[in-house]
């Protein structure tokens, strides 16, 4: 089977197509940012999709969050080991109380923040009807925000309309509650921008068919 999960954040940010777009976000909660990431995002073109999101008001607030984050006196590898420290907090378990689980169980209504409920079955279905599963070396459930992601840019990707459509739906209904967490418990403002970001894409609902490839390795 396919892998459906993309790898670290690097640049995969030249294209504002809405898989690519997907895409982006899928690696940037996959896994913490490299040294490339940060570069791209303060001077090249991740600093140009930047400036570019920041034009739109519905996605201004994220983005400029994430600008003020990147804009630090930090070298580059220093900022990327202090954004994969919070990300690590954030999103690994590292932080105790504080961390916020990058899974769509945590957050469904009703779920009491519990893992392993019945979002990361369904999401191995959604998987398995594709012949694409999770990488063992990701090691993350099904239902990872980063899985759903990358499992919604690959359909926009190969032209499934109705079913990116329900990813969207199924992204836009948990995600501003994952978002809202994530603005508590981030320090630093770069995850709770990319969360605010994230949800403000999937509130849009605004995916189209795309002939292009997405970049994930769906």
């Amino acid at each position: 089977m396919k892998d459906a999960v993309p790898g670290p954040a690097a640049d995969r940010s030249r294209s504002r197509r809405p898989a690519e777009m997907l895409d982006w976000l899928a690696a940037l909660f996959a896994a913490p940012p490299t040294v490339e990431f940060v570069a791209s995002h303060r001077r090249g073109p991740g600093a140009d999709l930047l400036r570019d999101l920041a034009r739109d008001p519905d996605l201004a607030h994220g983005a400029a969050l994430l600008r003020e984050a990147l804009a630090g006196a930090d070298d580059d590898r220093a900022l990327a080991a202090r954004l994969g420290r919070s990300f690590g907090l954030l999103f690994e378990g590292v932080g105790g109380p504080d961390t916020v689980p990058p899974y769509e169980s945590a957050f469904r209504q009703g779920s009491a923040w519990r893992l392993f409920q019945a979002p990361t079955g369904e999401m191995e279905a959604l998987l398995a009807e594709r012949d694409l599963s999770v990488s063992p070396a990701a090691a993350m459930p099904a239902d990872h925000l980063a899985v759903e992601l990358a499992l919604t840019a690959h359909l926009v990707a190969t032209g499934d309309d109705e079913s990116a459509e329900a990813m969207i739906r199924r992204l836009a209904g948990w995600t501003p509650a994952f978002a809202d967490a994530c603005g508590v418990a981030d320090g630093e403002g770069f995850w709770a921008g990319a969360a605010i970001l994230l949800a403000a894409v999937t509130a849009s609902g605004n995916f189209t068919s795309n002939p292009s490839q997405s970049t994930a390795s769906a």
